[in-house]
């Protein structure tokens, strides 16, 4: 429902004021709504202290008993005579006190009229009373006709007077002498029949003094017969006399249509002709009547009647006939009207019963500052500083009262106090980039629904909280609307970067005071308190980045960046653990995916890593990220792993790129280099991690399992793609330098990337022995190992053939070189023997096997390939040597015998 509310409210205001008009009448909406929620509040307080009283003039005691239920009634009767209507047994001791009852203020009891207690179960149909009936209650009341007959001859008096007034037919003199007397005779007759009648009389004398309002007025204004200090008395007079009536009478209607008609008197004499200051005055002397009234009542009713009034009428007159040269005999009755209703809004928290002191007024505490901000707006928009100065005095001003309140050590104005002194901040704050930036109405709704959100959880008011996060997501939308418009020069102190900055604050305030408040809140706004979280961060990660793509030199940008988003990690998580909020350490711990982002966009730029200030950049980086690993090292072991594995194979990939870059822009070099550079820096991270890297005690050895198998293994699966890649890919051209086999860039990386490989692999085995240790795990890794290294020694065996054969390396010239077939033969033969006698002397016959295979496929390589050329020397060579080595074999590798534990089932 509050929803639909602040969307009428919106809806209407846009009809008549566009988007302004939208922004009004979403906070007339949620006022509205306020209102009624606070109706129904105070019935449900009314039918409670109905049923205490009920209870405390029942005739015995027995019947308390019957009424609870056979129990004794929980609050005697402490009434004077009470001892007699209830009996001997429950006559109260003499030392007890008498219990004072309270009347609430909707309750008019008119002095001398006895008040008859309505039955307990009267009590409950009041409560269960809704909207409809309550309506239904006022339109069948006795009181409606005397209402309604005050309000059409408050009219019939206006419009008589007008009448007359454009057609001359009486002397102005007598006309205005006989609307005194008709507002007199009205008063008259109802202070006669105030004890008989008192909402007749009530009636009458507000209907009296709204005629006494409209002839004085007129008297002034219209015709010139009172001089303004003669029509400024009588004033006076009247708004005294009729504060005095209600005050004196207990009455709120009287007071409320005294003040009504006095606001209405202007607007129904009006004639589109006449002083704004006249206006405002008379207005100003109405709403200190007002303020003298709260001083001895807290009617909360008649406080929104004059706010409203003067707001209404007070904007309808801006709208449409301000001009610049008004501003200095208007600007002092805005003043003037912030501080009476401010001053109204501290002495309804005072002023209220014992029970209920220090309970706020949410429209009055939050209404005023928001609607004279916006007044003041329209009346300094010619000034260019104007609004940042307002707010600056604005802000001071809520401080000073707010440090005034904590002075007076009351506890019951402590909410008020708070919230005062979080409206001094955030008109304090607001001042900044007000100053330099027209982004007010943004800033303003994002830092307004952070306070209402806050004083929603103080005062514990869901519809509050609501409205507080809906203003902060309308606050963002309407700064997004407003990104087209050029910000400062300056850098960081724009008013767009400081509008970034407070939109991230309000939402990281209101995020905090939803986590610091958990309990008290549901759990849909705890999910809302996350997204907050992330919305603020958003804010300030966008507000960063942008500021210095738009200050920072492109030369320095990349640093820039890798500076500013692990400073701002390292904040979240100092403010994490200051302020024992959990969910900080989130964005804290995120500083590894954001790093990724940065690496990829570079690589997708095709920039190197340490270029436009990435090499100041990437050490503090790293050097944060380690740091923030290092304090949050008591979190879930899983999570730590996963994210100290991350950031190795950042920091791998990091120095991979600018290795290979750096070597690729060497002039004399050949494409090897960059590509032997792609395998050794994997390779040295897998041999670091898997060797010394152990005898750190952080972060290595105390993650050890995590750096040796997910930190290691992609590492270590990089480079072993790699050596397949280069081997069957590159012709290993190592200029400037010569060529030499095995001694070369790609062949040296490729030895050392097997080492590494073997390293971490017998590591593994000793750290983790169940599922590295094992026959089947041990078989695997060593048929794979042997057929990387076969493939590796082909690899420079062809290499070897192109640089030193002269064969072109290609596919179709390489399978037809004769010498490289011949070559192949030899060398697959030469392998074959020597993995034949090693499983001739250790006993291995699956090696034994191997190299039968190896040997089986030489021979017909032999016959199919060899015998296909035209090379009568190479293919020679080939048979004898071939031939000879299967004869040695034979002799000095024979089969070895089977293992007996391998016969047995």
């Amino acid at each position: 429902m509050i929803v639909l509310a602040i969307l009428f409210g919106a809806l209407g205001g846009a009809l008549f004021a566009g988007f302004a008009g939208a922004a009004m009448g979403a906070l007339l909406g949620y006022g509205l709504w306020e209102t009624l929620s606070l109706r129904k509040r105070l019935s449900l307080l009314e039918r409670d202290v109905e049923g205490l009283r009920s209870r405390l003039t029942l005739p015995s005691v027995e019947t308390a008993v019957e009424q609870h239920g056979g129990e004794e009634a929980p609050l005697p009767d402490l009434t004077p005579g009470a001892s007699e209507t209830v009996g001997t047994g429950s006559a109260a001791p003499p030392e007890a006190p008498a219990f004072q009852e309270w009347q609430p203020e909707w309750i008019e009891d008119v002095p001398g009229t006895p008040t008859q207690a309505n039955p307990p179960g009267d009590a409950g149909q009041r409560s269960g009373r809704s909207i409809p009936d309550s309506l239904n209650r006022f339109l069948s009341g006795g009181s409606l006709l005397v209402r309604t007959g005050i309000v059409v001859l408050f009219f019939g008096v206006s419009f008589l007077v007008k009448y007359a007034a454009e057609r001359d037919l009486l002397p102005i003199e007598l006309r205005l002498t006989g609307a005194a007397l008709g507002g007199l005779l009205l008063l008259a007759v109802g202070w006669r029949l105030r004890h008989g009648k008192p909402a007749y009389a009530h009636a009458l004398q507000g209907g009296g003094a709204g005629v006494l309002y409209l002839t004085i007025f007129a008297a002034f204004r219209l015709y010139g017969l009172l001089t303004p200090f003669t029509a400024f008395s009588f004033l006076v007079a009247v708004a005294v006399l009729s504060s005095l009536l209600a005050v004196f009478q207990d009455s709120r209607s009287l007071a409320v249509l005294g003040a009504s008609g006095g606001f209405l008197a202007p607007v129904l004499a009006s004639t589109g002709a006449g002083s704004h200051v006249a206006l405002f005055s008379y207005y100003s002397l109405l709403n200190l009547g007002i303020a003298g009234i709260s001083w001895f009542r807290a009617w909360r009713i008649l406080n929104l009647v004059g706010f409203a009034f003067t707001f209404v009428i007070g904007l309808s007159w801006g709208w449409r006939w301000y001009r610049p040269e008004y501003f200095s005999s208007t600007e002092p009755f805005l003043v003037l009207f912030f501080l009476v209703y401010t001053c109204i809004a501290v002495l309804f928290a005072l002023r209220q019963p014992p029970d209920l002191k220090g309970y706020l007024d949410a429209t009055l505490v939050f209404g005023t500052p928001v609607v004279s901000f916006a007044l003041q707006a329209m009346l300094v928009e010619p000034y260019r500083f104007g609004l940042a100065w307002s707010a600056l005095v604005l802000g001071l001003f809520y401080i000073a009262l707010a440090m005034l309140l904590f002075r007076k050590r009351l506890h019951c104005l402590r909410t008020l106090a708070e919230a005062f002194f979080a409206f001094g901040v955030v008109f304090g704050t607001l001042a900044i980039p007000l100053a330099l930036d027209s982004r007010w109405t943004a800033a303003a709704w994002a830092l307004e629904g952070a306070a209402i959100l806050w004083a929603g959880i103080r005062q514990g008011r869901r519809t509050a909280r609501a409205f507080g996060i809906l203003l902060q997501f309308g606050g963002g939308i309407s700064f997004l609307a407003d990104l087209h418009v050029s910000a400062g020069t300056l850098p960081v102190l724009n008013g767009l970067f400081l509008g970034y900055g407070l939109m991230a604050l309000t939402g990281l305030f209101s995020a905090w005071c939803l986590w610091r408040h958990r309990d008290e809140v549901s759990r849909v706004e705890v999910v809302f308190g996350h997204l907050l979280l992330g919305w603020g961060l958003l804010w300030w990660l966008s507000g960063g980045l942008n500021e210095i793509g738009r200050h920072v030199a492109a030369d320095w940008t990349v640093g820039a960046v890798l500076w500013f988003l692990p400073l701002s990690s390292l904040a979240c998580d100092l403010a994490g653990k200051r302020l024992a909020w959990p969910a900080m350490a989130w964005p804290a711990l995120a500083l590894a995916p954001m790093l990724y982002l940065c690496a990829l966009a570079l690589a997708g730029d095709g920039i190197n890593p340490l270029a436009e200030g990435g090499w100041f950049g990437w050490p503090a980086a790293f050097f944060v990220c380690y740091l923030l690993l290092y304090r949050n090292d008591d979190r879930d072991p899983r999570l730590l792993g996963a994210l100290h594995a991350a950031t190795l194979w950042l920091l791998t990939g990091v120095i991979t790129l600018e290795a290979a870059w750096r070597l690729g822009q060497w002039p004399p070099a050949s494409p090897v280099w960059p590509l032997a550079a792609l395998g050794l820096v994997p390779a040295c991270c897998v041999l670091l991690v898997s060797g010394p890297g152990e005898r750190l005690s952080w972060p290595t050895a105390r993650h050890q399992d995590a750096y040796l198998t997910l930190g290691s293994g992609p590492p270590a699966l990089f480079a072993w793609l790699w050596l397949l890649y280069a081997n069957l890919s590159s012709s290993g051209d190592p200029a400037p330098m010569r060529y030499l086999p095995v001694l070369n860039p790609l062949d040296l990386t490729t030895g050392f990337v097997l080492v590494s490989l073997a390293l971490l692999e017998r590591r593994l085995r000793l750290r983790l022995p169940d599922p590295f240790d094992g026959p089947a795990g041990r078989r695997a890794f060593l048929s794979a190992f042997a057929a990387t290294v076969f493939l590796w020694l082909n690899g420079v065996v062809v290499r070897t053939v192109h640089h030193w054969g002269g064969v072109t390396f290609s596919l179709p010239d390489l399978h037809h070189s004769l010498l490289l077939q011949a070559t192949l033969s030899i060398f697959w033969s030469l392998l074959a023997l020597c993995a034949m006698l090693y499983a001739a002397r250790s006993g291995g016959r699956p090696v034994w096997f191997t190299g039968t295979a190896l040997l089986g496929a030489v021979v017909l390589k032999l016959f199919i390939v060899d015998l296909s050329g035209t090379g009568t020397v190479a293919r020679i060579v080939s048979f004898v040597v071939v031939g000879v080595l299967l004869l040695v074999i034979g002799y000095f590798a024979p089969v070895p015998p089977r293992n007996p534990e391998e016969e047995r089932p």
